[in-house]
């Protein structure tokens, strides 16, 4: 076979349990999710650090926060090599129902009727649309 006709088949993910497309793409938007409470609590901890809150990079929330976002990158580029963009676009609107969620647990922020509700429509898109993907995989 020519270089040319390998260069256009489908890439195949690497064996193994972590190289999974689309276990990396649940990691990716987890640790989006997890990046944004570790942001809000350092930008939290430099309330008094002025107006650019330049403090809060010494905070070692902010720091577990940026590595999280790096990893979560990371982790993302590799699912969509194998994973179709419409699908990973879908799963990540997890982020709208983490993101709430652990603030509610971890910050102790309040969550109103109307918001509540929103996140369980959104949490029913997700499902929604990850269902007919998940279909079109089984017939691969």
């Amino acid at each position: 076979m020519s270089p040319k006709a390998d260069a256009s088949l489908p890439a195949r993910p690497a064996p193994g349990v972590l190289a999974n497309p689309y276990l990396q793409l649940a990691l990716s938007v987890v640790l989006t999710a997890a990046a944004q409470l570790f942001l809000k609590r350092g930008a939290g901890a430099a309330l008094d650090a002025g107006w650019l809150g330049l403090a809060a990079v010494r905070s070692p929330w902010v720091w577990c926060g940026m590595a999280a976002l790096i990893v979560s990158l990371l982790s993302w580029l590799y699912a969509l090599r194998f994973v179709p963009l419409g699908f990973a676009c879908n799963l990540s609107g997890a982020i709208h129902v983490l993101v709430p969620v652990g603030c509610w647990m971890w910050l102790g922020e309040a969550i109103s009727g109307r918001r509540c509700l929103g996140i369980l429509l959104v949490a029913a898109g997700v499902i929604v649309s990850a269902r007919p993907a998940s279909a079109v995989e089984r017939r691969l």
